[in-house]
């Protein structure tokens, strides 16, 4: 009985979309499911959230993180996106795969997918973004190029679930 209370205090005030997701900072005020076996840890710094998968042999290990981004009043989904694609375009080996319009739960979002070597090597990322309540919210999908079709199922479960700024 107390642990049926204490699991309804955790979800208490939130919208019923975010309640029952796996994660949720109610501080910046977002949520996802993250794949089982997955490691999470919330941070300070520029990431508000990194998730880990296992490492594999070559592919490397596959990460999702969100940053949250204080944005000046009337900053719009296509403002924040056209800003953070400038700066992606300015990434060493950046190459765009694929762009689109996207949801996460009832607001509007757009995906991009490129690759990028800053690091050294080239690795793919899939990134979500976000815009509501004066943040900019993007959820990043990253591994290697090899890896990445073989962590599509994991990364769909962070992307389909995300919700922010309720």
């Amino acid at each position: 009985m107390l642990a049926a209370l204490a699991m309804a205090g955790c979800s208490a005030g939130l919208p019923p979309d975010v309640a029952k997701l796996g994660h949720v900072n109610r501080n910046l005020r977002f949520g996802l499911d993250v794949p089982q076996g997955w490691s999470v840890r919330e941070t300070s710094g520029a990431a508000a959230l990194i998730a880990t998968g296992s490492q594999a042999s070559s592919d490397g290990r596959p990460s999702v993180n969100v940053t949250v981004t204080p944005l000046a009043d009337g900053t719009t989904l296509e403002e924040f996106t056209q800003a953070s694609r400038r700066s992606l375009e300015r990434l060493p080996g950046f190459k765009l795969l694929s762009e689109e319009a996207a949801s996460a739960g009832a607001r509007r979002a757009w995906t991009v997918t490129f690759e990028e070597s800053s690091a050294g090597a080239p690795v793919r990322e899939k990134q979500l973004f976000v815009v509501t309540g004066g943040r900019g919210y993007v959820l990043t999908a990253t591994a290697l190029p090899q890896g990445f079709a073989a962590q599509e199922a994991n990364f769909d479960v962070c992307f389909r679930s995300f919700r922010a700024g309720w």
